[in-house]
Order: structure tokens, then sequence, then C-alpha cells
């Protein structure tokens, strides 16, 4: 009897953990993103794992807002919290060096790579090993430049434990092979959470490969891209930040010479480079290819990128993550991929298809306007603003706003 008892218990804590599992994904610059992942940091119970490019310090972040907040405050000083945070950072190594020292300052545990490859993940880790664990990852630095002007994707995962496991794991292998900031946490080193295979979902790293470590997964990032490219019968949707890798041009051309409709929208940084791809992007049947572009000065591409990364196959697969198609994320770049099918994938679908087609038609209902503006300003002998309002054009349109707005100011 006490078996059988002991058996449903099982089975109501698997039901219970089953119904528990959930993915949600939001999108700057219109999302409360940075809201939700401080909402998850006040209600960690145990561990928080983050694994970060770029995140704001100031006290206008919500992230750091959650981390300041004396719930959050009383447990890393009790013990009772535990954040561990691996710091790249774009900036200079002494703006790097402010940044960590203000988060150890909130009692964070900080290391920081070193190497000659950089962190380029976006992750990070709740309650690793616990029914309630969660994951956080995407395309977005935990930045208020990105969370205010950037098109970006960020996934939410709770009580996945493939998810879990796998980025938990990454975040092992980078901690052991990171050099301690300032303090060391003593409770800084735990085991990692178990996990089974899953259908519906796979995650990716380059890390194993750049770093020289084992690891039974695929770990060149462009394979993956390539096969659900090569996979697709019908329709791909991609709105990524570049394309610049051999491997994925070719794929994307075998796929639209086999009848795949292709629509592409790539950032304006990404324009300027486009000549060398022009063969595989530009007057191919079955794909059209848009450009985010917000600037006549097209060498001004940073300030509302188009920094998705993620593709849609046949409305059923989603790839997502952080990872550029370019030749330096792959080999200088540590980065990630995630890949969701079947039901994983349906509870975000139709968001990433809405997000995609928004993107895909940004303001193109104001181009005719905008290049009429020009034309007068032009005609006039006027010196007009280099910003515009960000649009999703084609090569030929953004060719056309160019010249006439050549000398812009």
């Amino acid at each position: 009897m006490k078996k059988a008892c002991w058996g449903l218990a099982l089975l109501t804590i698997f039901a219970v953990h089953t119904a528990q599992a959930k993915i949600e994904v939001l999108f700057h610059p219109h999302d409360p993103t940075l809201e939700k992942i401080g909402q998850w940091i006040e209600t960690a119970q145990s561990s928080i794992d983050i694994a970060m490019y770029n995140l704001e310090t100031s006290a206008s972040s919500p992230v750091i807002q959650a981390l300041q907040s004396p719930s959050v405050q009383k447990r890393l000083q009790t013990g009772r919290l535990h954040v561990r945070l691996i710091f790249e950072g774009y900036a200079a190594p002494q703006d790097n060096e402010k940044k960590m020292a203000e988060l150890e300052k909130l009692g964070l545990d900080v290391r920081f790579l070193g190497k000659s490859v950089k962190v380029h993940h976006k992750f990070a880790v709740i309650d690793a090993g616990l029914p309630s664990a969660k994951v956080v990852t995407g395309s977005a630095n935990w930045s208020l430049s990105s969370y205010r002007n950037y098109n970006e994707n960020i996934l939410f995962f709770t009580g996945e434990d493939e998810v879990t496991g796998r980025y938990d794991l990454e975040f092992s292998r980078l901690w052991s092979a990171s050099q301690e900031f300032g303090r060391d946490d003593d409770a800084s080193e735990r085991p990692v959470a178990d996990y089974d295979d899953e259908d519906g979902v796979a995650v990716f790293f380059n890390s194993p490969r750049t770093l020289g470590v084992t690891d039974t997964q695929e770990t060149m990032l462009t394979n993956q891209v390539v096969r659900l490219i090569n996979e697709a019968q019908h329709t791909l949707q991609i709105a990524t930040t570049r394309v610049r890798l051999t491997p994925v041009l070719e794929a994307l051309k075998a796929a639209a010479e086999r009848g795949v409709h292709i629509q592409l929208v790539i950032s304006q940084d990404d324009y300027m480079d486009i000549g060398r791809r022009a063969s595989y992007l530009l007057g191919r049947k079955n794909l059209e290819l848009r450009v985010k572009f917000y600037s006549l000065k097209v060498s001004d591409y940073m300030t509302y990128q188009m920094h998705n990364k993620f593709l849609i196959a046949d409305g059923e697969k989603i790839l997502a993550g952080s990872f550029n198609w370019s030749t330096s994320s792959e080999t200088r770049h540590i980065e990630n991929l995630i890949e969701l099918a079947g039901e994983k994938a349906a509870q975000v679908m139709p968001a990433y298809v809405n997000e995609f087609n928004s993107i895909f038609e940004l303001g193109r209902d104001q181009y005719d306007a905008v290049a009429e503006r020009l034309e007068r300003l032009q005609a006039d002998g006027q010196v007009p603003a280099c910003a515009i309002a960000p649009m999703a054009l084609h090569v030929p349109e953004i060719r056309k706003l160019v010249k006439l707005g050549k000398g812009c100011r």
C-alpha cells in the first residue's frame, strides 16, 4: 500500500511540474522585458546565474532595481540567495571593471572569461534544480538602449528541465573557465541540474569548441542555421542583424530555388556590406530582402538596430538565441541557439509571427512621403537631417533615399 501511495505521489508531483512548464516570449522595444526579469529576480528562491555580454548598472534599470530591493539584498546578505555573474562587456576595460565593481557591491559574485574569445550570451538560470526553475535567454543585452530602441526577442522558460539543464551546464562550464573579479563566494560552486532529452527543444553552444572541452552536442552553430533552412518546405521568415556566413547564404539560395518563399529582414549595418552578398540576396525569385533603415548617413547604424536573431521555418519551428550569422560570431564569440518545435514552439509561434510581420512592414506606408520631402529639400537647396523614422526597405528604396539625402546633417 505504501508503494502504491508513493507511486501516486510521484505521479502527482510530475503532473504538477508538467502543468507548470511554460514558454513565453517578449519583444523590445514594446514589451516590459526588463520588468519581467526584475520580477523573476525578486522571486528567486536560492540561486541566479547570469551570463551577459552587456548589463546596465544604472538605477534606471528594472534589473538593478530588483537587485537593490530590500528583500533581495537581505537574502543576499544572509546567504539564502546566491547570484553569480559572468560579465564580458563591450566597453573599454576600465569601464567594464567599473561595472563589475558596482555589481559586486550589490552582492553578486562576478567573474570574467579573460580569453581571446568573448562571452556574447544573454541568459540567466534561476533556481536550477528546483521544480520552479526558470531560464531567460534571447538576443537582448539587459541594457536600456536595447530595451528602448532595438528590435529584440527574449524567451522566458518555466519548469522546462532540458532548457534549464543545458543552460546550467553552459554556465558551469564557463564559470570554471573564468577568473574572479573580486570576492570569491564560498557557495559559488554547486552541482549542475539534471535533465533528460525532450521532444520539441534543442539547445546548442559553440563554447566547447572554442574552449577546447568535450561535449556531445553539435558545436558549429552555423550548421544549425543551415539545417533549419534546408529542412524548410514552404516558408522562411528570418529577422537577423546580419547574414554573412557563406554556408547560410548558399542554403538560402538553394531554398529559394526549390520554391521556398523567403522573407528576410536585416539591420542597417549589414546593408553597408550588401554588395558582397548581392548575388545571393538581391533579385532572386522567392527571396525578398528588406533592411531596417533609419539614417541617411548609412554608417550611423547603432541607434535603432534590428538586433533579433531568429528564424521561423514553415510556421512550425523557431530558431533563436544570441548568435549573429557571421564568422566572428562563430569563431571568436561564445554563443547559443535554441530550437523549438511542436507543442513548445506553438506556445510562442503566434507572437513570433506577429513580431516578424510588424518588423517586415515597419514604416512602409511612410516611404513615399519621406522620399517626396527629401526631393523638395533637395530642390530648395536645403540640407536634410540624417535621422529618419525607421522603415523596412528594399535596397533600391534605400539607395534612392541616400542619394536624395546626400550631405545630410
